[in-house]
């Protein structure tokens, strides 16, 4: 179908800037900008509407219910169908809310592979979904009811291959990542502790991952496990507490990239007597550290992209992109680059850059419909979302 978003404030992801244009939808893609609908076209006018890309949430975890205070035990006691419908459940509201793109970064028994197929068949209505399947990780690793255990070279190529052959199995575009457990995590009763792989063994990961057309994302909060990741190739360091500015700029040379998902350490800051003490005092911490490790990475120049591991404990439902962008304005990012970080930024990190993350010609028709500036106020994103369009369908 084809009809004219006219009159509109569209939004310039390379200059983080709005602009007073039209667009031209033609089946699930932007055929034009600046096109003037022709007599009798159909139209609709978006006078006084602000016109963003899709939102792209490069952290996230559909199969938990950030509503619970324990998502990780509800994993275990639920099992697989129930996680399956929840992951569903939370891609439908992701959806909703103008979040259109999620990368997956851990699933039991890989549940968001099959999601994200079922979404791509036109099975059930979501979010898109870049999915990493179950997160790889050691005998003694963080989540294990989202992951694979890995505890030798061998095992960890096993099961990147076993992850690349679900592209003709569940008939997705290629599984496009791959996610690693390399140190302890702040919401868990274990230490963050060493690196839970040797240099060698983060090597031949990274190694067989990029030789498939993959790329690997790792959990690492520890230096030992951050500098390992980094030196390794690893391509985006998650959640990273102890950034130092060596690294930082060691992660700039290499081009790899910082998903901080800052809100959720906040959150659990604020969870005392909710989340087990442990876990807040860690949280605690992690979060000291990556307030001043944000200001650096911004000073420096390194990439980061919005990740907000939404699901995770006491965090409130799917989708939580919007928290994590309001804390990243709060620790200085200025709201155009968060802006940025959620829409072109991610979706060339995530490899989906020619198709989606800015209203473009050619590029999908990913769309959201704001009626306040959220260069002014970001909380324009939750207060005043008018429509959401996936790939030229609307939404709401």
């Amino acid at each position: 179908m084809e009809f004219y978003l006219t009159n509109a404030q569209v939004f310039d992801a390379e200059k983080g800037e709005f602009t007073q244009t039209s667009l031209k939808i033609d089946g699930k893609k932007i055929a034009a900008v600046g096109e003037l609908p022709p007599e009798g076209a159909k139209t609709v006018d978006c006078s006084g509407k602000y016109l963003l890309p899709g939102i792209i949430d490069a952290h996230v975890h559909l199969v938990w219910d950030g509503t619970s205070p324990d998502p990780m035990g509800d994993t275990v006691k639920d099992g697989d169908y129930i996680c399956f419908a929840r992951g569903v459940a939370g891609a439908m509201d992701s959806l909703r809310a103008g979040v259109t793109t999620v990368r997956d970064v851990g699933s039991n028994d890989d549940c968001a592979i099959p999601l994200a197929s079922a979404i791509n068949r036109g099975i059930i209505p979501g979010a898109n979904i870049i999915p990493a399947g179950g997160a790889i990780q050691g005998s003694y690793g963080h989540c294990p009811m989202i992951g694979f255990i890995a505890n030798t070279e061998a095992q960890l190529i096993e099961r990147i291959k076993r992850l690349k052959g679900y592209d003709i199995e569940m008939r997705i575009p290629p599984v496009h990542w791959a996610k690693i457990m390399a140190s302890g995590g702040a919401a868990g009763l274990e230490d963050v502790g060493p690196c839970m792989y040797s240099p060698r063994e983060l090597e031949a990961l990274a190694y067989e991952c990029h030789r498939l057309n993959m790329k690997v994302a790792a959990h690492a909060l520890s230096y030992d496990a951050i500098s390992k990741c980094v030196n390794a190739g690893i391509d985006t360091i998650e959640h990273g507490a102890e950034m130092t500015e060596e690294i930082l700029l060691q992660m700039k040379e290499n081009g790899q990239c910082w998903v901080p998902t800052v809100a959720v350490y906040k959150s659990l800051t604020e969870s005392r007597g909710i989340i087990d003490d442990v876990i807040v005092n860690k949280a605690e911490i992690v979060t000291e550290k990556q307030k001043k490790s944000f200001k650096q990475a911004m000073e420096i120049g390194t990439k980061i992209i919005l990740g907000s591991d939404a699901g995770s404990a006491n965090f409130g439902p799917h989708p939580a992109a919007f928290q994590e962008m309001f804390v990243m304005e709060e620790y200085g990012m200025p709201a155009a680059a968060v802006i940025r970080s959620a829409t072109i930024d991610s979706a060339r990190e995530l490899g989906i850059g020619d198709s989606r993350g800015s209203l473009e010609a050619g590029k999908m028709a990913d769309i959201v419909v704001l009626d306040a500036d959220p260069l002014a106020d970001l909380h324009a994103f939750t207060d005043h979302l008018v429509q959401v369009y996936k790939e030229g369908s609307a939404v709401l």
